[in-house]
């Protein structure tokens, strides 16, 4: 197995999170704007009716005014996705620390040796946080904004107002990775008690503060867990968890487990063999294939195999 690019199952999810996330973000602030846009435009004396798309108040809602309306939605979009990219980050982290525990791999350290920014994970895997200071303060920034969103209604508190005043942050700001471009990478002002202006570009910048400290994470993970503790990953979402990974391969239980392993974890160079191996090394060859008979019992779902049975049973499949 080659495991350079391989993922974990808590990552293959956070990484799906963090692409629709980016595209939900800019799809419904472009909404907005283009709503406003169309408003200045236009006759700007006349009510706008916007439809409710079947939600229960009323056909359409009318509006005189809508710039104070759009301009507190674009905050409260952003305040939603602040809040959202940290409670995905917190799931990758819970998520792969079960990896772990269901796997019997020993941790590393203890929880409360490692960040508050990591939620103690980089101590669980081993990780050496000492280049990382540049993420680290990004990522304990929207922890904080995220508390004060969810627990204050977006006053800022003491330590976001310490944070956000902090010269080196500034000056990291200047460093953080972006595709080119004129702009820059920036934070709006934070006063403590009061109400932070958080543009969507702040909810994609947690996103991706969030993606990469999961990103370092997971390389140290994948490397502990090994080939033995992925194979039992793969096995388990193919067809104990609830709800289970989607796996594009229902052809027999070797194969599910060796396409999810390629497919959704990254992990090349997979053979037949060595994926029956390695379930018969953790004791999962059994149980996999009784939960496979289980869940398959006329046998394999290929479309070839689909065609045949519609055929002995006297009907078309195609």
């Amino acid at each position: 197995m080659d495991l350079n690019a391989a993922i974990s199952e808590p990552f293959a999810r956070l990484l799906t999170f963090h692409n629709s996330f980016n595209r939900s973000i800019k799809v419904s602030f472009g909404a907005l704007s283009l709503l406003s846009d169309q408003r200045t435009s236009g006759d700007s004396s006349t009510a706008v009716s916007l439809p409710t798309a079947g939600e229960p108040w009323g056909t359409t809602t009318r509006w005189r005014n809508l710039d104070a309306p759009v301009k507190d939605a674009a905050i409260f979009l952003a305040e939603l996705g602040i809040a959202r990219a940290a409670a995905a980050f917190e799931d990758y982290a819970t998520g792969a620390k079960a990896e772990l525990d269901r796997a019997g791999v020993s941790h590393a350290g203890v929880k409360a040796n490692g960040t508050s920014a990591l939620h103690g994970f980089d101590a669980v895997v081993g990780l050496d946080t000492k280049g990382m200071t540049d993420l680290l303060r990004l990522a304990e920034f929207f922890d904080t904004a995220r508390n004060c969103v969810v627990h204050q209604s977006n006053r800022a508190n003491a330590q976001l107002a310490r944070l956000r005043a902090d010269p080196a942050l500034e000056e990291m700001l200047g460093r953080w990775p972006k595709r080119i471009g004129k702009w820059s990478v920036s934070l709006p002002p934070v006063v403590e008690g009061h109400v932070v202006e958080w543009r969507p570009r702040h909810a994609i910048l947690a996103s991706d503060v969030y993606y990469r400290a999961a990103v370092a994470l997971d390389r140290v993970l994948v490397g502990k867990m090994g080939p033995a503790a992925l194979t039992r990953m793969a096995a388990h979402w193919c067809f104990f968890a609830d709800p289970l990974a989607p796996c594009p391969s229902k052809h027999s239980p070797d194969i599910m487990v060796r396409a999810q392993l390629q497919d959704r974890y990254k992990i090349k160079n997979v053979t037949i063999a060595e994926t029956i191996t390695l379930l018969r090394e953790i004791g999962q060859w059994e149980p996999v294939r009784a939960a496979w008979n289980k869940r398959y019992p006329q046998g394999p779902e290929t479309a070839v195999a689909l065609r045949r049975r519609g055929r002995k049973a006297g009907t078309n499949t195609d």
